[in-house]
């Protein structure tokens, strides 16, 4: 039998509005996939952020015009994603492969780790995000995240530097800072690196735009901290550039377009010494677990999304003592939360 697709359009609504350097916003539109063959389904989801170039509406309009040149059987698709449809469109075909992956460890009774020859052990350090927001709304999310003993702090706006000093007298966590190409100077940034202090800070992510590169190497030497490249990385063909200014890698599925692209990225970037970060553009827990099926060879995982979104249609990744523990079963684990209402197409 055929593969049969199957669409749902979905708001996902945050907790608490998140703010970045970007803005600020209420939630995030996704589109969930759902593949069917023979009895057994998978599925896939497509998160877009505001500053991203795809939509919904276009990632929907490029699924129905894949399914109409079918009909489609897994072993076929697998060999379309590789082709030209998908070079302008890294979120759809993320979405795609991913719900291809979950199909096919299914069919084989296999974890998605296992197919991608990972590890499912996830011992990286999990960080939990606090957006931009007043100093005192900080504090109270704070009080509501999960403990891990490491934080995320969005940072890049003019109330940074009091918010970051609140939080690191409030807890002993180890802290992750993201500009977001927020940051206006290596200044001003050092200054924000050293309130964390170099014993707790993980690392600063992007702290500036992606024309400085330059900037972001001057702050890793006068810091002697580890600078990771986020909006810097979009691509693998991005490494040896990024590789010169910075001292790790944001991976995000939404970003490079897949798992499989996630893992060759992850390999050509230990191989340049890089550190690893494992992220996410605030996906549900089917796109925050799928990633995690790569996250025991990750220095930093930021899937956070299942404790930010308050109507997560799936269950899939638990925290255990800090860690990230991916779900039994095969495939990707997942299951359903809430019903979804696909539609054919």
């Amino acid at each position: 039998m055929a593969l049969r697709f199957s669409l749902c359009p979905y708001r996902l609504r945050f907790k608490r509005p998140f703010g970045t350097a970007h803005g600020l916003r209420d939630g995030t539109d996704a589109l969930f996939i759902r593949m069917e063959q023979d009895g057994i389904s998978g599925h896939g989801e497509v998160t877009l952020p505001p500053y991203v170039k795809e939509s919904v509406s276009a990632t929907i309009e490029r699924i129905k015009r894949l399914a109409s040149m079918g009909p489609w059987d897994v072993e076929r698709l697998t060999d379309a994603l590789n082709g030209h449809h998908f070079f302008d469109a890294p979120a759809c075909r993320a979405g795609l492969q991913m719900a291809l992956m979950d199909l096919a460890g299914k069919r084989l009774q296999r974890t998605v780790y296992e197919l991608l020859e990972t590890t499912g052990f996830c011992l990286a350090e999990t960080v939990m995000t606090i957006g931009i927001c007043t100093t005192q709304e900080a504090l109270a999310q704070l009080r509501e995240l999960p403990e891990t003993g490491a934080l995320k702090l969005k940072v890049g706006d003019s109330d940074g530097l009091d918010r970051v000093k609140a939080i690191v007298a409030a807890t002993n966590a180890r802290i992750l800072l993201d500009g977001n190409q927020g940051m206006l100077g290596v200044g001003d940034a050092a200054e924000l690196a050293a309130v964390v202090g170099p014993e707790r800070l993980i690392g600063f992510e992007q702290p500036f735009g992606v024309d400085g590169d330059k900037d972001s190497a001057k702050l890793g030497a006068v810091t002697g901290s580890v600078i990771i490249a986020d909006e810097s990385l979009q691509e693998g063909a991005d490494l040896d550039r990024v590789a010169q200014s910075f001292g790790g890698v944001n991976i995000k599925l939404m970003k490079c377009g897949g798992l499989d692209r996630a893992k060759e990225i992850a390999v050509r970037a230990r191989r340049r010494g890089l550190k690893l970060m494992l992220g996410s553009m605030s996906e549900s827990s089917l796109g925050c677990t799928a990633m995690a099926h790569l996250g025991g060879g990750a220095d930093v995982l930021d899937l956070d999304g299942p404790w930010l979104i308050a109507n997560d249609p799936f269950e899939g990744v638990v925290l255990d003592t800090g860690r990230l523990v991916l779900p039994e079963g095969p495939g990707l684990g997942v299951k359903a939360a809430l019903e979804l209402n696909y539609s054919g197409v």
